[in-house]
């Protein structure tokens, strides 16, 4: 008998490959359309369904992704960080609803069309960097739990998109490959983040001017609105003895930006909460490295971790990040093994 795979499907070219990878490889495909945000492409995917002679069911899963994504980064801007949607997404969200409604089908085993690969290596699962370095999704995975890693496939994490796109050419869904792919946070569906939140909250304060000040408290000009600046930012920031000056720090209860230079924005530590490790003893390993995307620079070089009494984790880096803002994941890896993660304060 065919072992049956749950495989959430969007109707794009990923999850599509998926499909027709996973029949290959003799299993019994059922789709699941997970309904995240307003009417989602219910359609879109009945009609693919059908094309691929599979079964499939629509998932509605907008309560959760209102609350815990869409709400949260709201509340996250208003607080002066800087989060990552598609992070809390896929961690507390997406593969969670995917894994419930696998479950309710009867069927165990999951697959997505992430570019990443799933690995057994005690003492748990571990996902390791996709084959294509442009298209690695791993950052966004840290916090993934052990009991949804064991059950779960990602075929894609050995080929690179382009491959994936010509596959799904070859076997006769040319038109799907050669979509535009949907860029950047979905819920904003290609909106400006600042126009979004002040959508969803009518705070006049939100737009309120105030003051800049350097690291000292001193007034060193006047800012247009909190929601109009991130770490990191020098565009709309005063000079200071014809220097530019940049965004070191946002000061939500004080309606202030704090300014500094852009040396200033080095930081060589930094203490991570919210953390996820496959295994604990890890954060001792002297192969470390870290990876954050914003607006700042990775560091290079290896880190050093210290769990600290109140569970964060402190990171000591060889050479200096740029520019981390409250918020953003801070992600851990041994060479291509995704380790572990956090939110950096």
């Amino acid at each position: 008998m065919c072992a049956t795979v749950a495989v959430g499907l969007s109707g794009g070219v990923d999850s599509l490959a998926t499909v027709l990878l996973l029949r290959e490889q003799g299993y019994n495909v059922v789709g699941i359309h997970l309904q995240l945000w307003k009417e989602g492409n219910c359609e879109e995917v009945a009609r693919l369904c059908e094309r691929l002679q599979i079964e499939w069911v629509c998932y509605d899963g907008r309560a959760a992704f209102r609350e815990r994504v869409v709400d949260s980064f709201v509340k996250e801007y208003l607080a002066g960080r800087t989060p990552n949607p598609c992070t809390v997404c896929n961690n507390l969200v997406k593969w969670n609803l995917l894994a419930e409604a696998a479950s309710a089908l009867g069927i165990e085993k999951l697959a997505t069309g992430h570019y990443v690969r799933i690995v057994r290596e005690p003492p748990g699962w571990y996902i390791k960097k996709g084959e294509d370095v442009h298209k690695d999704q791993s950052y966004f995975l840290w916090g993934l739990k052990q009991d949804v890693l064991s059950r779960t496939l990602t075929p894609l994490g050995v080929y690179t998109k382009m491959q994936v796109k010509a596959y799904a050419e070859s076997q006769g869904y040319g038109e799907i490959a050669r979509n535009r792919e949907s860029m950047g946070i979905c819920f904003l569906e290609g909106k400006n983040y600042r126009d979004f939140i002040r959508y969803c909250c009518s705070d006049p304060l939100l737009m309120q001017e105030g003051d800049i000040v350097d690291g000292a408290g001193c007034i060193v000009g006047r800012h247009t609105g909190l929601l109009n600046y991130t770490i990191g930012q020098k565009k709309d920031m005063p000079l200071c003895n014809g220097q530019p000056l940049y965004v070191a720090g946002i000061d939500a209860r004080h309606n202030r930006i704090i300014a500094g230079s852009k040396q200033e924005l080095y930081r060589s530590q930094l203490v991570v909460s919210d953390v996820n490790f496959v295994c604990p003893e890890e954060i001792c390993a002297e192969n470390i490295t870290v990876k954050v995307r914003g607006l700042g620079l990775n560091p290079e070089g290896y880190a050093a971790l210290e769990r600290q009494p109140d569970s964060s984790v402190r990171v000591r880096l060889s050479s200096p990040a740029w520019a981390v803002a409250p918020g953003q994941p801070v992600v851990f890896y041994r060479n291509d093994l995704l380790i572990g993660g956090g939110i950096a304060r």
